[in-house]
């Protein structure tokens, strides 16, 4: 008997140079109103990222971490969102102020230093569940984080690469 071992590879999408604030500031713009509706101030910090990315499934991650700020927050809030580049990767954490995503979080994943914030293991609903499924067909990782100051994290993290480039293939040049 012979087994078809095929390698799967991580799915890509026809990778282009985008501005990375441009494209995340355009999703914001169709938030704006509701933001304003439910009272929420909108804070943001990006440095300036140009990226090879398949636009769309950015474009989706993106949309799944702001609405997913977005959605329990009925009294108003803050959302910060901030795009850090690197050299080697580029991040973008969206963060809000409304409470913890602790969810059932085993004891073990604790910091032992309480000033740290807590990671998360796993997202908590669908739409990051997708987010996580999407982010890494692309290569990159998303981290949930509890803020110490209250709130919750999500950085989106994603490694450079050269047009035509595999997403597993990014980090083998260091």
């Amino acid at each position: 008997m012979h087994l078809n071992r095929r390698r799967v590879l991580p799915e890509i999408d026809n990778s282009q140079a985008q501005n990375i604030g441009q494209l995340i500031n355009d999703i914001l713009e169709r938030y704006r109103p509701q933001m304003a509706d439910k009272n929420i101030l909108l804070e943001t910090d990006f440095d300036t990222v140009e990226a090879f990315v398949a636009t769309s499934k950015i474009q989706s991650i993106v949309t799944s971490l702001i609405e997913n700020a977005l959605g329990p927050m009925t009294r108003g809030g803050e959302i910060s969102v901030t795009l850090i580049d690197g050299k080697y990767q580029w991040e973008l954490e969206v963060a809000d102020s409304f409470g913890m995503a602790l969810g059932n979080v085993d004891s073990t994943t604790h910091n032992a230093d309480e000033k740290l914030p807590l990671i998360i293991p796993f997202p908590e609903s669908q739409q990051l569940r997708d987010a996580h499924r999407t982010a890494i067909s692309q290569g990159a990782q998303i981290e949930t984080w509890n803020c110490p100051q209250g709130g919750t994290a999500h950085v989106l993290t994603v490694p450079r690469r050269h047009k035509n480039q595999h997403p597993e293939m990014q980090f083998s040049k260091f």
